[in-house]
């Protein structure tokens, strides 16, 4: 799993910088595994997640430019490798189930980053917190309702 980077002294920048890659990482994973998905439902939860992440990336930026911070595109190993996993496993045949599994697992290990950035960046003003938290509740009900799937 990337670690999320914790070298800068702006614990806001560490914490919106991690907001941002999470965001990012979710949508090219959607993307990725978007042509792979034959059950409608699904792809609909899909899409409306991508959505959410294509949202959350574009609010991220305005509030990143109003402190003159551009998001820096981390994450690219990740990407990779979420490329190479849904190949590997589309070859061997993409199931409704397999498509569930790897975004489950996915948003799994994006949660785990969201809380490291949050508990290693504990001096961010409660709204900056408290929008982590909401981005956590929204990956939390997007679990509950991809989980049926497997």
């Amino acid at each position: 799993m990337e670690t999320i980077d914790h070298t800068t002294s702006n614990p806001v920048a560490n914490v919106l910088s991690g907001y941002y890659k999470n965001a990012a990482v979710g949508s090219h994973s959607i993307s990725a595994l978007l042509p792979e998905v034959e059950d409608m439902k699904l792809r609909r939860e899909l899409f409306e997640q991508r959505s959410y992440y294509e949202s959350q990336k574009r609010d991220l930026q305005k509030q990143m430019a109003e402190i003159f911070l551009e998001p820096m595109e981390s994450g690219k190993i990740a990407q990779y490798w979420t490329d190479v996993t849904i190949k590997c496993k589309s070859k061997m045949g993409m199931t409704t189930e397999t498509a569930a599994k790897l975004m489950v697992e996915g948003t799994n290990m994006g949660m785990v980053q969201l809380h490291q950035v949050l508990n290693h960046n504990t001096n961010i003003p409660e709204t900056l917190k408290a929008q982590g938290d909401a981005i956590l509740a929204h990956e939390k009900k997007y679990l509950d309702r991809i989980t049926p799937y497997l």
